[in-house]
């Protein structure tokens, strides 16, 4: 069986970190009945639903607007996170198969189409709801007037994450949406998807078909172009889910740093393994801030500043550098049953 090469096993490690830590957050807040809205009716507002009345089509009918925002968002919002989970699961299985056309497919949908409506949750909770409702057509991403309008929109939602600055929305918007360049998935994911391509940026070669030759050959820079760009979006995907899920399924401070200690260790790691050719600033910057920051965490927290060696223990563990195993069992007993550790590495 084919399977990637050594130098892209820190990244595939680390979007499975991400990826575990997200659909942890879901799991836990399914077992906690979190996505369940409790509305309180009187007596006499019971009796006036009748047994065939759909309880969204009734709330509407009453003016009771904010209830029925919230249950749409409520039973929308683990729907599309689950979808965009088992994406993203598929498409790394894929890619450490060698399976690279299928990966690249797999992709497309949960970094254009799902997290764009992650995106307009978090902007605008009540108007994704009036938009679901009523004009569909404005949770997809053409109706932003370009890779400009994407810009935009992302700026906004680093704004309200507080990571406009460490995080680029021109190179998020870019990675995810600009066929005409040479570094966006867009191009190769179409390239993927379609055995003929026609848009300038991106048309198939004379008597080529995409994909379909590349064969063995192909596959090192396909891998390393995959495990080089995707960390920064997951990363950025995990900002929002976190943020939005936060109210709806909070999770404790001390496990949200856990969970940043591991990120920020894998990180850090499969930094060190991007070539040169495949290297960008706006992934360094990023790098260099979740560096800063462990290092700072710790000294904080009374350890000593990470070397590297200390990294690789801290991606499985989350247990600061020369920190007592005891102290580490102790502290993830202390999250909640349904709070399970990330558990692919």
């Amino acid at each position: 069986m084919i399977a990637i090469p050594e130098k892209c096993q820190n990244a595939h490690n680390l979007c499975f970190i991400l990826h575990d830590i997200m659909t942890q957050i879901i799991v836990s807040g399914e077992k906690a009945n979190a996505f369940t809205v409790k509305v309180k009716l009187s007596e006499e507002e019971k009796r006036s639903i009748s047994d065939e009345e759909n309880i969204i089509d009734w709330l509407k009918k009453n003016d009771r607007t904010e209830d029925k925002n919230k249950i749409i968002s409520a039973t929308v919002l683990p729907a599309i996170l689950s979808d965009m989970m088992h994406c993203i699961y598929e498409a790394l299985s894929s890619a450490y198969k060698g399976k690279m056309a299928v990966a690249y497919m797999l992709i497309r949908k949960p970094i254009q189409e799902s997290l764009f409506v992650l995106e307009e949750m978090q902007i605008d909770k009540s108007a994704f709801v009036s938009n679901l409702e009523n004009d569909q057509s404005r949770l997809q991403p053409k109706v932003t007037g370009g890779i400009d309008g994407h810009e935009k929109r992302i700026s906004k939602v680093l704004d309200s994450l507080g990571f406009n600055g460490v995080l680029d929305p021109k190179y998020i918007a870019q990675l995810r949406y600009d066929k005409s360049s040479d570094d966006s998935f867009d191009g190769v994911c179409n390239k993927a998807m379609h055995l003929f391509t026609g848009h300038h940026a991106i048309k198939t070669e004379d008597l080529n078909i995409n994909f379909i030759f590349s064969g063995v050959k192909g596959l090192p820079s396909q891998w390393k172009y995959f495990y080089s760009r995707l960390p920064y979006l997951l990363f950025y995907i995990y900002l929002v889910v976190e943020h939005v899920l936060e109210n709806t399924a909070p999770t404790s401070e001390q496990y949200i740093l856990d969970m940043m200690r591991r990120i920020s260790a894998q990180f850090i790691l499969a930094s060190l393994d991007v070539e040169d050719r495949y290297a960008t600033d706006e992934n360094d910057k990023l790098v260099s801030s979740l560096s800063a920051w462990l290092s700072e965490h710790c000294i904080e927290n009374d350890f000593p500043k990470p070397e590297l060696s200390d990294l690789k223990e801290m991606a499985k563990t989350g247990g600061f550098p020369n920190e007592p195993q005891d102290s580490i069992d102790k502290r993830i007993a202390s999250y909640s049953a349904e709070q399970e550790v990330v558990k692919h590495i």
